[in-house]
């Protein structure tokens, strides 16, 4: 029994980062994204069971300090990857009570797990402190295989970490070492002997060796946190071949185990958004990055600050550089919309003047309608003649006006709106601009977050919508009227027309061609005509007719 808590435990501690886990399209990332948005759900089981643990702690008595070592022990396994200023004051609780017991293994274990949790957090001179007392006879006790791990797993860190060759060349000896004297004293047919076996491979360079025994091991029944383990070695060396494929696939696994057991201290998750940025992945690259940092200040893991700090502003300039494009984009639309601005505007001008000499033309023909009232009946016919012309001539008046009427409400809706999008452009601007200078990125990246074009395009539609409406309030009863009943449009008053109703709204407005219609309302040309081929079929008139028959019959409000 003491053998198998001490191998467990063994399992818990050693070496060898966290996981992390990737997808190279959209699809396969879609269960991981899924996740990561229900990561709260799994901290929330992880902090359930901290209080648990905790409840019987607070019960226990306090001269009963075996009963207390365990439960601080646990709770010390329940923070370690979770939280780890947390797990080392558990740990040095661990230690007061073993001190009080008197119990060398104990006291022992307890330094171990110290020594453990400081790794983690980058603090190596204060873990080989922790070490450094203990008397390890490995014949003796059943703890030195937990005590050499941890060891190597230090002087493994420190190696990375180091700039210096000759320390770099000493720290990897010792790293090596000190996993190989661990693994002498594991015993055969425990997890951790198979993981330390498949990685000391793994470390000496024989990656396909290593490959291959990771991957029995993956088929073998394991906790959660071990399938992370598994699928996180393997994804690194897949990696290391320069296998990014085979990479994701278990990066990706391995992040959903650490996920989904609440494991905050973790590489794998950062390894996985350089993978992603590597492959142009910007959007998910940002997302996983975001993520390890979180759990990376949440933790308290320094290394890991340090790692998310080095690929957190290269995503961060990426999306500089599409915000960029983004606002060439906006740029040239603005151009293209005061070009048609200034057209509309000429537009106007020249119907004002054509109205003029309509108006003259009205003023000289009722003179001469005054003159001929004066002529005898012979020249009736001619009268009838001219009667006729000026009929004709006031159904041009009112076509003119209905035209200007609505020239004038959407003349003065874009004005109106696009000065709004203009203002909240200019003020996007000026706002990157101020924190790029101060060079605060996360400002940066809530100004970009908080600007909306989409948005700003549907607040459009929904005023074109109630200008519409306002023009011709009757639109929607004079459309169904040509309709079938079964095919006849209800809206609620808090909703806005439909698609079919904004393309038949700009038919009756003038707008005729398909491709201004599909360029005005986002749709594809397609769309366009298989939304006016399905009301055509479903009124009840002929479908030739059907345009000419709307325009007709709807009424404008002057």
């Amino acid at each position: 029994m003491r053998e198998s808590y001490l191998v467990k435990k063994l399992i818990i501690v050693c070496l060898l980062a966290s996981t992390a886990g990737i997808s190279q399209t959209r699809n396969i990332f879609k269960d991981l994204n899924q996740i990561i948005k229900s990561s709260s759900k799994f901290d929330q089981k992880k902090i359930a069971e901290i209080d648990s643990v905790r409840s019987l702690l607070k019960k226990t008595e306090k001269n009963d300090l075996l009963a207390r070592y365990h439960l601080n022990e646990q709770m010390f396994y329940q923070f370690k990857f979770f939280k780890r200023d947390s797990a080392f004051y558990y740990g040095m609780q661990s230690k007061k009570l073993a001190l009080k017991i008197k119990d060398k293994s104990l006291i022992a274990v307890a330094n171990i797990n110290l020594a453990d949790i400081c790794v983690s957090s980058g603090m190596y001179k204060e873990a080989l402190d922790f070490l450094a007392p203990l008397k390890i006879n490995a014949e003796d006790d059943g703890y030195s295989n937990l005590y050499y791990g941890v060891l190597g797993r230090c002087y493994s860190d420190m190696a990375e970490y180091s700039n210096t060759p000759y320390y770099h060349r000493e720290y990897v000896e010792l790293a090596r070492e000190y996993r190989e004297k661990a693994l002498s004293l594991t015993e055969d047919g425990y997890f951790f002997h198979y993981f330390l076996k498949a990685f000391n491979k793994s470390m000496n360079n024989q990656l396909q060796e290593a490959v291959d025994e990771f991957t029995v091991l993956l088929k073998k029944k394991n906790i959660p946190h071990d399938q992370a383990l598994v699928n996180y070695m393997l994804g690194d060396l897949y990696k290391k071949q320069g296998q990014d494929d085979k990479a994701i696939f278990h990066f990706k696994k391995a992040v959903i185990f650490d996920i989904e057991t609440a494991t905050k201290e973790s590489l794998a998750i950062i390894k996985l958004s350089e993978l992603l940025f590597k492959k142009g992945d910007i959007q998910n690259a940002s997302l996983l990055i975001k993520k390890a940092n979180e759990d990376a200040v949440f933790y308290g893991a320094q290394q890991r600050k340090i790692q998310v700090g080095a690929i957190l502003p290269l995503i961060e300039e990426q999306i500089l550089q599409i915000v960029e494009k983004e606002k060439q984009r906006i740029y040239w639309q603005y151009i293209i919309v005061s070009i048609f601005l200034v057209l509309a505007i000429c537009f106007v001008f020249i119907i004002y003047r054509q109205n003029r000499k309509l108006n003259r033309a009205k003023k000289i023909i009722a003179e001469a309608h005054q003159n001929l009232e004066n002529i005898n009946a012979q020249l009736r016919n001619v009268n009838e003649k001219i009667k006729s012309k000026n009929s004709e001539i006031k159904q041009v008046n009112k076509q003119l006006l209905e035209a200007n009427k609505i020239k004038e409400e959407y003349l003065g809706l874009f004005f109106t709106q696009y000065d709004g999008i203009f203002e909240k452009f200019n003020s996007f601007m000026t706002s990157v601009k101020k924190h790029v200078e101060e060079e605060n990125y996360e400002k940066v990246k809530r100004s970009i977050s908080n600007y909306n074009l989409k948005k700003e395009k549907e607040k459009l539609l929904e005023n074109f919508d109630t200008a519409f409406i306002n023009l011709f309030p009757n639109f929607i009863e004079e459309f169904n009227s040509l309709m079938k009943e079964e095919h006849k449009i209800k809206l609620s008053k808090e909703q806005f027309l439909t698609k079919e109703l904004r393309i038949y709204a700009l038919i009756r407005l003038g707008i005729t061609h398909n491709e201004i219609i599909a360029q005005i309302l986002g749709y594809s040309i397609n769309s366009i005509y298989a939304y006016k081929t399905k009301i055509r079929n479903n009124s009840v008139i002929n479908k030739d007719d059907f345009d000419q028959k709307l325009i007709k019959n709807t009424t404008l409000k002057l």
